[in-house]
């Protein structure tokens, strides 16, 4: 039999047989407590090699994760839970449901690019993992091999967890150093470093990490306004049409908007792959057709061409403030011929059907369209008035070039391309802007803006903003009226798609001395966005209570391997991959009809 551990009392209720399985612990919290508490008696109070912590938030950071955690996990079981399971402590897709940190049997993998060295990852014995309790015990069995396809599709073969819930691999909570193989620089991902803000190298001094990086997370369900409220039945209305070959157009459509979180595009490709994997591939999505800024790229698309394009949006000084940016909000224009876009496949992806987006406007130019490094087609943007354009290019289905050359008769300007292929399934378009926020939105043309929205015919739209508004100034009230008005445009826009906001993470202020301290304004952020969420009729996931709490962030910059970037804003990639676990399983708990990790009412 199991225990929920209560305040170090045993239930006995909390048994292996309810609620289809799910076992209950609160254990987890106490031992995660410790582990914090390692990271926050290091000398000098310093967390890692990130900044030293203010003496008077050390206490409390050190036991922030597990006092949230218990707070949530009284208040937010399902009504339909029993009492055994009242303490829900678990960490679905968060590390959580077993002892702290437990690993599988399995040689160390290797070194990924943002992730701590091989020689810094020490597998606790096999006596301690065969006490683990499966993280995903309650999930069906297409549930969990979703989990492990969208996890290997952006990890490889270092993943959190198998098919089976057990941990691969589990990190020890002894002190390890981040000590770099053969005397080279340990890098960061080229992607994530070239982000505004982050670093790029781990620092000057080798720092002493205590955290289990695999551990953290903690599951948050979504929040709705009340039990009967469902405001994600249209998508799963959708996926459940899709699953019984009754989509009229055999697809899925996600749209996905929001600052750098989202443009990095790897929480982003978590839900991409979970998706096609459960529900079929529908193709990759929409992309810009030339690189709008220099770090631009998709995980399975290679975007090239930058010079001699004109990056526009509604954040740009120098851009012009028509509104004409697309469906991302950003266009590119070109008035010289040797600028060129090009997009291809890689990473075993495929298309069959494309669809590029432009302006229509007088005095338009046109561009040619290449396919395979062929001739394929003269497209011009002249027209009667300003407006949105397409041009669709039907293929056989395979690993497909495209390329745009402007011919250099007069702008062109473009908002970005689809891509999909004949078979059913889902599609994600991933569509983000580096320091951006939501209220930008409200200058895009609608003329434009919803003629495109209308033409990707979305099922689901999340808006992930938040942190560049914590970080402007901008007050409560003005916030909620700008909020407001953008949600107000989505359901113009798409008013059969379900919405879904999520809350920004975590993000400390860095104090003149080089400690970190609460950020205020993210509380209000967070609240405004989780009030107007559900009066808008939306769902709201709270990123920042997944992580913690506020000041979870030092333990994710600081944690063995690291989850965050020394910037304490943006996260590694594998940091981004526990956030799309942590998303997703929330989403698809409804889906899943999972009444203990189903959304929840404040």
């Amino acid at each position: 039999m199991a225990h929920c551990v209560l305040d170090d009392v045993a239930h006995p209720a909390a048994q292996a047989d309810v609620h289809d399985g799910v076992i209950l612990r609160i254990e987890r919290d106490h031992q995660r407590q410790r582990a914090v508490s390692q990271t926050i008696d290091a000398p000098s109070g310093h967390v890692g090699h990130s900044g030293p912590i203010s003496s008077e938030l050390r206490e409390r950071d050190a036991s922030n994760l597990t006092r949230s955690a218990w707070a949530r996990s009284i208040h937010r079981v399902s009504k339909r839970a029993t009492w055994g399971v009242v303490s829900l402590g678990l960490l679905l897709g968060c590390g959580g449901c077993k002892p702290e940190p437990e690993a599988a049997s399995v040689s160390t993998p290797p070194a990924t690019a943002d992730d701590a060295p091989a020689q810094a990852l020490t597998p606790v014995t096999a006596e301690a993992r065969d006490t683990a309790v499966p993280v995903v015990a309650g999930l069906g069995e297409d549930a969990r091999k979703a989990r492990v396809s969208a996890q290997t599709a952006l990890l490889g073969d270092a993943l959190f967890e198998d098919n089976d819930g057990q941990s691969v691999p589990w990190i020890s909570p002894q002190a390890t150093a981040l000590t770099p193989a053969d005397g080279e620089e340990v890098l960061d991902d080229s992607l994530l470093d070239s982000l505004p803000g982050s670093s790029g190298l781990v620092g000057s001094e080798v720092a002493t990490r205590h955290v289990n990086g695999n551990a953290l997370g903690i599951y948050q369900p979504l929040t709705i306004a009340s039990a009967d409220a469902k405001p994600l039945e249209p998508f799963y209305a959708a996926l459940r049409a899709l699953e019984a070959g009754n989509d009229p157009d055999g697809k899925v459509r996600v749209l996905m908007y929001g600052a750098s979180h989202t443009d990095a595009d790897i929480y982003t490709h978590y839900l991409r792959a979970y998706l096609r994997e459960r529900f079929g591939d529908g193709g990759h999505g929409f992309v810009h057709i030339a690189k709008p800024w220099r770090w631009y790229g998709h995980v399975e698309m290679l975007t090239e061409g930058f010079k001699d394009w004109k990056t526009e949006h509604a954040q740009r000084r120098k851009g012009r403030e028509d509104g004409f940016y697309g469906l991302i909000g950003v266009s590119l224009a070109a008035t010289k011929s040797r600028a060129f876009g090009r997009v291809s496949h890689r990473d075993g992806s495929v298309g069959s059907n494309y669809e590029i987006h432009y302006l229509e406007q007088p005095k338009g130019g046109s561009f040619k369209v290449l396919v395979d490094g062929a001739h394929h087609a003269k497209v011009s943007t002249r027209g009667a008035a300003f407006g949105p354009g397409y041009f669709a290019i039907d293929l056989p289905e395979g690993a497909h070039t495209i390329e745009v050359q402007p011919i250099g008769n007069g702008e062109v300007r473009l908002f970005g391309m689809s891509v999909e292929r004949d078979t059913s399934g889902v599609v994600v378009d991933t569509l983000g802007i580096g320091g951006t926020r939501a209220s930008n939105m409200l200058k895009w043309a609608p003329e434009v803006w919803y003629d495109n929205v209308r033409r990707r015919n979305p099922d689901l739209i999340t808006l992930a903003y938040g942190t560049n508004e914590a970080n402007s100034g901008i007050s409560e009230s003005t916030y909620r009226e700008r909020l407001t008005g953008v949600l107000t445009r989505l359901k113009e826009a798409a008013p059969q798609a379900a919405c879904l906001l999520v809350g920004p993470g975590d993000f400390p202020k860095k104090g003149e001395d080089g400690t970190y301290g609460p950020r205020e304004s993210t509380s209000y952020i967070l609240r405004a966005q989780r009030e107007i969420a559900l009066e808008m009729g939306c769902a709201f996931w709270d990123l920042r209570a997944f992580m913690g709490g506020e000041m979870s962030m030092t333990q994710w910059a600081t944690a063995t391997p690291p989850m965050a970037k020394e910037d304490h804003i943006h996260f590694t990639r594998r940091g981004y991959v526990r956030v799309g676990m942590g998303m997703v399983d929330a989403m698809m708990a409804g889906f899943d009809d999972h009444d203990v990790l189903s959304a929840k009412a404040p």
